[in-house]
């Protein structure tokens, strides 16, 4: 039997900024070549993901061999587009959810936003919220069809951002993935189990 891939989550470290900074230009350049008009402003991006990286609330996904291939933010909500009521909600907010192409269409992308809800449940919070770009209908159906719900579309001067979902921190949908998630910060095997708010080892 082939082994499956096995890859590592962890907090992001300052010694990967340039590792995720280079996913983040990787993610501009496949956009613009599928023709969206999307993160268009690397400068303005980058500075961003240092500050969450600085803050730790950056994770990095590495493949056995240490290659930096994904990466994903866990932080309060962004006050351009949440209403104060909703920034006092139980939610925690994904942000630039970024998987190198060459691994994508394996089922990582379900693993880890079920571990992104498992992590959101673990700390109190009730929902896993994000923004997303508002004329990228694309992204829009990626996130309808893993159980997030349409809350709005609000309209920013400047950011081309404001679509709003959401899902409940208890919701798990990733199937049985030929892959291996370990969490460092669990020190076992991730487990996506559909309908268990928790992870198992």
């Amino acid at each position: 039997m082939t082994d499956v891939p096995t890859y590592h989550l962890r907090v992001a470290e300052e010694a990967d900024v340039e590792s995720v900074l280079a996913l983040r230009r990787h993610a501009e350049q496949w956009l613009r070549d599928a023709g969206i008009e999307q993160w268009t402003k690397s400068e303005y991006g980058a500075g961003v993901m240092k500050g969450w990286i600085g803050a730790g609330s950056t994770f990095v996904v590495q493949t056995d061999d240490g290659d930096i291939i994904g990466s994903l933010s866990l932080d309060a909500g962004d006050a351009d587009f949440w209403t104060p009521e909703e920034l006092s909600e139980p939610a925690r907010y994904l942000y630039k959810f970024i998987l190198r192409s060459d691994h994508r269409g394996n089922g990582l992308g379900d693993v880890l936003l079920d571990w992104a809800s498992y992590r959101t449940e673990s700390t109190g919070d009730l929902y896993l919220r994000l923004d997303c770009w508002r004329d990228n209908t694309g992204l829009h159906n990626y996130y309808l069809r893993r159980g997030f719900q349409y809350i709005d579309t609000r309209p920013h001067p400047i950011r081309m951002s404001g679509a709003l979902f959401e899902r409940s921190a208890e919701l798990r949908l990733a199937q049985s993935a030929p892959l291996r998630l370990i969490d460092g910060n669990l020190g076992h095997q991730f487990h996506p189990v559909p309908g268990v708010p928790r992870s198992q080892g």
